[in-house]
């Protein structure tokens, strides 16, 4: 089918550009706002009473979150996925491949494993079972897992494999994964009209700003699924409504609900990668399936742990009508008395 007759990815990743390859992005926006509707939502279930935290260390607990998601994102993306950014290094700043975050690469496992590591270290120094804490924490995870997938649509990134469907999307950063004889022929079409890039990434702003450059490249295209829109909906919206149905029970046992977070965004994240392009220059693994579905896999044995965690602690009761803020005692998994 003619790649015309498709949706034409032509959003700038800027919502404010000040020159180059430097401004201000959507995907920075969306871990703003993830952050912040986080905050939010962490201070409604402590005034709720399903989080025994003061206000103040409910602020603290986000500062703890913020380090946990930043280093922990970035570190995981270059273990899992791009190891060879710790050797590369550069004569203009940030100078390390570690470091050039304004060019995206975070990986969702990576930030899981740091936001676990500074809940442990937040519980211990504050005193409070660290299953509560995490129990809270991924009830609002979902909120920027939501943000981080629409900003990761808008930059075109991360986007899925070949199909006719009606909604399926023509972005035009594939080109940057191109073998060099199919690039040679866009810019081949691209020169007879007059247009000379020479850069990708000028090629990608006249892409989004020049219908006519547009025009000739969109046949070059191959039709997409959203996946990204796909995992926001899936990972983002389901996974939110799960984890509040069941997170705002009066009666839970602690880790319950950390467990259904990792058993269902490992179901929703290996079923979402059937419709994702894997990531170039990895591929298909084992088995014929993704780096991010291995990797989910690995989710939902973390999630038969924590269920079974659970299983071991006590049935918490919670009173939606009389908010506490009483730290529970830290114990073994859970500090609650039976019920």
């Amino acid at each position: 089918m003619n790649p015309q007759h498709f949706y034409l990815h032509r959003i700038s990743p800027y919502i404010l550009r000040f020159g180059g390859q430097f401004g201000l992005r959507w995907y920075g926006l969306s871990y703003v706002a993830g952050f912040i509707v986080g905050l939010f939502l962490l201070r409604y279930l402590s005034q709720k009473g399903l989080l025994k935290l003061l206000p103040n260390d409910v602020d603290a607990l986000l500062t703890y979150l913020i380090i946990g998601v930043l280093i922990g994102g970035r570190l995981g993306y270059i273990l899992f996925y791009q190891p060879s950014l710790l050797l590369q290094l550069t004569a203009s700043p940030p100078f390390w491949g570690v470091l050039a975050i304004n060019q995206g690469g975070m990986s969702s496992h990576g930030g899981f494993l740091g936001v676990w590591l500074v809940i442990i270290l937040f519980a211990k120094r504050h005193g409070v079972s660290w299953l509560h804490v995490g129990d809270a924490v991924v009830m609002s995870a979902p909120v920027g897992l939501f943000f981080g997938r629409l900003a990761n649509f808008v930059n075109g990134e991360l986007y899925g494999r070949p199909s006719v469907v009606p909604w399926a999307v023509c972005f035009p950063t594939e080109i940057m994964n191109w073998s060099t004889q199919r690039l040679n022929q866009l810019t081949g079409a691209l020169a007879e009209k007059g247009f000379i890039y020479d850069s990708t990434e000028r090629l990608l702003d006249a892409i989004r700003n020049n219908d006519t450059v547009a025009n000739i490249v969109q046949p070059f295209l191959t039709p997409r699924h959203p996946s990204q829109i796909y995992e926001a909906l899936l990972e983002g919206i389901c996974l939110f409504a799960i984890l509040w149905w069941f997170g705002m029970k009066r009666s839970r046992r602690d880790g319950r609900i950390t467990a259904l977070f990792f058993l269902c965004y490992g179901v929703m994240r290996i079923f979402a990668e059937q419709f994702r392009e894997p990531d170039a220059g990895i591929g298909y693994q084992i088995l014929g399936l993704t780096r991010g579905q291995l990797l989910s896999f690995g989710m939902l044995f973390i999630g038969a742990v924590f269920w079974y965690i659970s299983m071991m602690n006590p049935i918490v009761k919670y009173n939606h009508a009389q908010p506490s803020h009483q730290k529970p005692a830290q114990g073994k998994g859970s500090s609650h008395p039976h019920s």
